[in-house]
């Protein structure tokens, strides 16, 4: 609140796939909005989130292929989710592919957007805070 660029920081285990990469994205994310570089940080956090659900559904699934979307992953979690933790909020669980929807539509809308330097930053700040509050949670599940 109030402008600065501070969140939770979440940390991806390291037996989790591409760990490290990850981990770097989150760190890179804050820097692009530091430089002001905010179509940057959007993309980089929609690689982030589809990079970490894509992790959770490998950890989760044994088999040969694997969707390398973002929506199409978030569903996939969030179905895993509901059926192994029944008596877990909906309304949390939803969130999944909500925040998933709304990376994905900032991903692709951002370059075609009319936003000046203040409506980008808390655009890709909205959603570095949705990328790292989605993988705080999901943390717990891996």
């Amino acid at each position: 609140m109030g402008g600065g660029t501070v969140a939770p920081v979440a940390s991806v285990p390291a037996e989790a796939w591409n760990a490290n990469r990850l981990n770097d994205y989150l760190k890179d994310i804050d820097g692009a909005i530091a430089a002001g570089d905010y179509g940057r940080a959007v993309t980089l956090s929609y690689t982030c989130l589809e990079g970490f659900l894509g992790a959770f559904v490998r950890a989760k699934y044994q088999r040969s292929s694997y969707s390398n979307e973002i929506i199409a992953l978030s569903k996939e979690v969030k179905d895993y989710l509901k059926s192994t933790i029944k008596d877990y909020p909906d309304e949390v669980l939803n969130g999944i592919t909500n925040a998933a929807h709304a990376v994905d539509k900032s991903r692709n809308r951002f370059s075609e957007s009319h936003f000046g330097n203040e409506a980008g930053s808390w655009l890709a700040t909205y959603v570095r805070d949705l990328v790292n509050t989605q993988i705080r949670l999901l943390l717990h599940f891996m």
